[in-house]
Formats: structure tokens, sequence, C-alpha cells
């Protein structure tokens, strides 16, 4: 755990907008795909933060912790700098995704990155 303040992953924005609920509106649209809750499939996931070195840091400790990911890559857009990845097989299980989710946001809030969305690539 990192001493420094967060300036973009803000306490506040941890504090008020994990908001898990809306992985049932997800997993809804995937269920609708003929995806069961049995199911594992490897979830394509999207950081972002707002400098290089921040990206960097995280796909880097991402790939240390979570050495089963795949394809992690950095991508500067035009508001912010991106890391891409796509995790091993997870159960489509709504307690399954959310502890996954949670994970991944404290994850990011070590290194001032937001999970920003996930999908399934079917």
């Amino acid at each position: 755990m990192h001493n420094k303040i967060n300036t973009f992953f803000t306490k506040d924005v941890y504090d008020t907008e994990i908001r898990l609920d809306v992985n049932e509106d997800v997993l809804e649209r995937i269920y609708n795909d003929n995806i069961s809750p049995n199911d594992e499939l490897p979830i394509e996931f999207v950081f972002i933060t707002d400098t290089e070195e921040k990206a960097k840091r995280l796909k880097q400790s991402l790939s240390l912790e979570f050495a089963i990911y795949n394809d992690l890559e950095v991508e500067e857009t035009e508001d912010y700098w991106e890391v891409h990845g796509i995790t091993n097989a997870i159960e489509m299980k709504i307690i399954k995704i959310n502890e996954w989710n949670q994970v991944m946001w404290d994850f990011g809030y070590r290194y001032d990155c937001q999970l920003d969305g996930w999908q399934v690539g079917y």
C-alpha cells in the first residue's frame, strides 16, 4: 500500500462509486446471450488513470499478482491512460463477479487507477 494521496481515483470516489449492483445488469445481458451462471468465461477489463506512470505501475503489479491474466496493455486515449487485460475464466455468478470486482477496485485504488468497466467476449 502506498502512502500517497490518490489524485485520480480518490477516497471519495472509492467510497461512493463502487456500485456492485450494476454487475447484475451486466450479467442479465450476458444471460440473455445464452450464457448461464455456471459458465466460466474470461473477463475483459479496463482501468483508467491520469498518468502513464500510474498505468505502467498498475500493469506491472497486475502481471505479478495475477500472472494468469493475459494481454495486459497500457494505452493512451484522448482523456486517460488505460490498462486493458483479460482474466482467467471466472464463474458468471453474481457472487463471483462481485468478489472479483471488489478485488479489482481495491487493487486499482492502491495505484490510483479506477476499474472503468468489464465485459465478456463471447
